[in-house]
């Protein structure tokens, strides 16, 4: 045994063990010995265990690992953090999702079980707490092993397993990956120099709770309390002997020793560690034994990755999508992408769980999961920009019949649900309400390309002359075609930019499309419902925004979020009259009557929306509170697959308008996300756009 003692240096002959190294007949063998023996004189010198290696004469060999030891890095990038979980919270604070590449839940020292410290140092470094990174003797003996017997054991101390560790994860050029992989000897050796190092920079402590950390345990569980979570549904602070050991166990092969799939195979490993820890001294002869005779007591923990775990998978990949695309989680797509996979984000959203559950249940009733329709529905708060719910009628998921897309974020023709965005460019322009058209048809402009045929309204009906109020509760096409040729094609799609409607651009029309007011340009529905809330808070524009609150996982410190800004985009007055005109579709003779008012009388608006050919249906609308847009179609085309026959709510529908199945959607929607909300009345109509 060699006298290796940290703190006591004393000069060491290796003639005899290098005579024992030159017996072997084969020089690989024993230049590998030679190599071996010299590096570890070096690498103990330098963690304080030896003398100076000039002291040690040994050959040429010794000479160049002495050099290439001298010229070798130091600086391990130890300050990176490894990969965490990034956490979903409610706007109540309560977790709905989590993402991570590596499930991981750092802790600290004195959350880890004095077991589990006592089990892993004893099996894995038993003198950790006195060699300085390297353990001479350990190599020695495993070396000599090695060479004499067919089973192979290692001798890496846990300084130089957390340097192969945090290599991995963060090697910065090639060399450094043959560190990681470990399987040279000029990479053990770059490695021992690391280990050293490190052990200068970090007192002993830290390194061990940085290796607990960090370790896989199998089963995506990385560092310790990931793992007592998934093999015992328990804390890392909780961990017995028994568990320790068969957690310290896995270390040496998870996936040969993973107790749900090779029980036998777990037992006997842990049963090893027992041994060990009893040989040791950690426990006594009886106390191994009866821990030995325990059966395993794995219980799975659910550790769900990624939205499909969740409740609300659709929010949650409304989120991820959010997080991958904002200049706020980054300037780049790669930084944003590497932020995200790095995890390590605590992140509040505006999911309100009451609007989310009512959304679905509204969805789901209508239509089930199974329909070849579908529904989507996003909830906005006026004023804010908060996405508080977002629904549809799909089950998560690849294959059929399932979905990965969120609906809501995908833009789709919108019907005469643009009508009131063409009102407010007239309003602006001091067009009033009482401003009175012909709504006969059918109608040939000269100003604007024609339909064949000329423009006519929904089931040819003929109006007269009505004024905007009548023509919003009736939905006249005419109207509204009459009205667009008076304010301008070009002016009404800035109004739609004004209020945060980003796919019509202005630039790239000529003018005479007459059917951007009837809803012929594609929207998402998350925008159609944050235009209708501008309407709702007094002209307040937003742009739609799910991550309200981030902040660092381990530091608590606070990082940017997307900004919604908010700022007035039109006249209160403006917008307040819009809002106020929006009733008129409950009116006894409107589109949506009395039964889609919602619940206890509450004041709201709506408008809905029909698509040409019946391709889509839409409903946007609400009060001060919640603004909310439904869109119906055929997730395959609406062009191709139009609503023209189509099963909801237990019965079939032809021909199917926005008031049949979208609106009753929108109506449960609003009732359940309102109730036990005060009451708020819509703002009243402003004289002087009215008279």
């Amino acid at each position: 045994m060699w006298p290796f003692r940290r703190n006591r240096p004393e000069e060491v002959e290796f003639d005899d063990l290098m005579e024992t190294a030159r017996r072997p007949k084969k020089k690989r063998r024993r230049r590998r010995l030679d190599l071996w023996l010299v590096s570890v004189a070096v690498a103990a010198f330098a963690a304080g265990a030896l003398v100076a290696p000039a002291a040690v004469g040994v050959s040429a060999v010794g000479n160049s690992v002495l050099d290439m030891w001298q010229t070798l890095p130091t600086d391990l990038p130890v300050d990176r953090p490894l990969a965490q979980r990034t956490v979903l919270l409610d706007k109540d604070g309560k977790e709905f999702a989590r993402f991570y590449s590596e499930n991981r839940v750092d802790v600290e020292l004195d959350q880890v079980s004095e077991a589990f410290k006592k089990t892993l140092v004893s099996t894995e470094d038993a003198r950790f707490y006195e060699h300085g990174g390297v353990d001479p003797l350990g190599i020695t003996r495993a070396l000599f092993h090695n060479i004499t017997s067919t089973d192979v054991q290692g001798a890496s101390t846990l300084t130089q397993q957390l340097v192969q560790n945090i290599l991995v994860n963060h090697a910065r050029n090639a060399e450094e990956d043959k560190v990681a992989v470990g399987d040279t000897y000029n990479a053990k050796i770059r490695e021992m120099k690391y280990a050293v190092a490190l052990e200068k920079q970090l007192p002993k402590d830290e390194i061990l709770l940085r290796y607990m950390n960090a370790v896989y345990f199998g089963n995506r569980a990385y560092g310790v309390e990931a793992a007592a979570r998934y093999y015992f549904s328990t804390s890392a602070s909780e961990l017995n002997y028994e568990q320790s050991a068969l957690l310290v166990g896995l270390l040496k092969a998870p996936t040969a020793f993973d107790p749900f799939t090779h029980p036998e195979a777990a037992t006997e490993r842990r049963n090893t560690v027992l041994e060990v820890l009893e040989s040791r001294g950690v426990l006594s002869a009886d106390q191994a034994q009866a821990a030995r005779k325990a059966p395993l007591g794995v219980k799975r923990g659910s550790e769900p990755s990624g939205c499909g775990g969740s409740k609300y998978p659709f929010y949650c990949e409304a989120v991820r999508e959010e997080i991958l695309s904002n200049p706020a989680f980054g300037k780049t797509a790669k930084i944003r992408e590497q932020r995200f996979n790095l995890g390590g984000l605590t992140l509040t959203t505006a999911l309100d769980r009451k609007a989310a559950n009512a959304a679905q249940k509204a969805v789901e009733k209508a239509l089930g999961n199974g329909n070849r329709g579908a529904l989507g529905t996003a909830v906005v708060q006026p004023g804010t920009g908060h996405v508080v719910a977002i629904a549809q009628n799909r089950e998560w998921g690849k294959g059929k019949g399932k979905t990965q897309v969120v609906y809501v974020r995908n833009a789709f023709q919108v019907g005469s649900a643009m009508k009131p965005i063409v009102l407010a460019t007239a309003l602006t322009q001091g067009i009033r309400t009482s401003t009175k058209f012909r709504a006969d048809g059918p109608y040939r402009s000269k100003k604007l390309d024609n339909p064949k045929g000329g423009y006519i309204n929904y089931d040819n009906v003929d109006y007269g002359v009505i004024n905007a109020r009548q023509a919003v509760r009736a939905s006249v096409n005419i109207y509204f075609i009459k009205l667009i040729e008076r304010v301008g094609v070009i002016n009404a799609a800035k109004m739609a930019n004004k209020l945060g409607i980003t796919s019509i651009d202005p630039d790239k029309l000529s003018g005479r499309e007459g059917s951007l007011a009837l809803g012929a340009y594609e929207v998402t529905p998350l925008q159609m419902a944050s235009a209708y809330a501008a309407f709702m808070s007094n002209g307040t524009v937003c742009k739609p925004v799910m991550v309200i609150k981030a902040v660092s996982t381990d530091t608590k410190k606070k990082l940017p979020v997307p900004d919604p800004d908010c700022h007035r985009a039109i006249k209160p007055a403006v917008a307040d009259t819009v809002a106020n005109v929006l009733q008129e579709p409950f009116n006894p003779r409107g589109t949506l009557g009395p039964r889609i008012e919602l619940a206890g009388n509450r004041e709201a608006g709506a408008k809905t929306g029909t698509t040409n050919d019946f391709a889509a249906n839409w409903i946007v609308g609400g009060t001060p509170q919640l603004t909310a847009a439904v869109w119906l179609g055929d997730p395959r085309g609406g062009a191709q697959h139009p609503l023209t026959k189509l099963t909801a709510y237990g019965k079939t529908y032809e021909d199917l308008t926005g008031s049949e199945v979208a609106a009753p959607v929108w109506k449960e929607t609003m009732d359940g996300a309102l109730k036990g909300e005060k009451k708020l009345e819509l703002p009243e109509a402003r004289r002087s756009l009215t008279k």
